[in-house]
């Protein structure tokens, strides 16, 4: 049975991302890569956000960041507004500091539910920091295509980690493509961030 069989958990939207939330501040249990499989296979999310008591002073609580392939994110912006308008609503406090695996994030409340302020710290561009698989001298334009070697359909993204890494892809029009459908190759890419996460966004002049 799955250590998350027996856990409550509430399923929200991060700005477009399906984030679930399972609070196990009262009775913490180790979850392993195939708890979070099996979950998913059960409730599709592309972030589990797993709330533990504080370890450290100052915190308000250790969140582990789960993709649904059951690997570990560092952190992850949306997913952290979801845990922080829970935790918004039972303190009412002013501001909520959490621990993650990439370090201390602060968030503060927004003028309504789920748009709260999370400080992601500062990007990473080093490409031993994304990680990317190989040295990059420039990780602004990465040697990654998707598509027919020929004619890809999408090229050189930039590559930067804010908590987990991310493929960031500069184009003219984002309706023009399938997030959905692109992005699995890219997941994929042996030379493209571990656990990567691929975003279109449009040029501006």
């Amino acid at each position: 049975m799955s250590a998350l069989a027996n856990y409550r958990f509430l399923k929200m939207n991060g700005l477009g991302n399906e984030i679930v939330v399972v609070d196990m501040r009262a009775a913490p249990v180790v979850i392993t890569t195939a708890d979070v499989r099996i979950a998913a296979g059960a409730v599709h999310f592309d972030q589990l956000m797993v709330l533990y008591p504080g370890r450290v002073p100052e915190t308000d609580a250790f969140v582990r960041i789960y993709n649904n392939d059951g690997s570990e994110a560092g952190a992850c912006g949306n997913g952290m507004r979801c845990v922080a308008d829970i935790l918004f609503r039972e303190t009412e406090r002013a501001v909520l500091t959490f621990e993650t695996k990439a370090g201390r994030v602060n968030c503060w409340p927004g003028e309504r539910q789920q748009v709260s302020t999370v400080d992601m710290g500062a990007p990473k561009f080093a490409w031993h920091e994304i990680p990317l698989a190989e040295e990059c001298s420039d990780t602004s334009a990465i040697a990654l295509a998707i598509g027919p070697l020929e004619e890809p359909v999408l090229q050189s993204p930039s590559a930067v980690n804010m908590g987990n890494p991310h493929a960031v892809f500069w184009v003219d029009d984002v309706d023009a493509y399938d997030l959905a459908r692109r992005s699995k190759p890219i997941r994929c890419f042996p030379s493209a961030p571990t656990s990567r996460s691929p975003s279109w966004h449009r040029h501006r002049t």
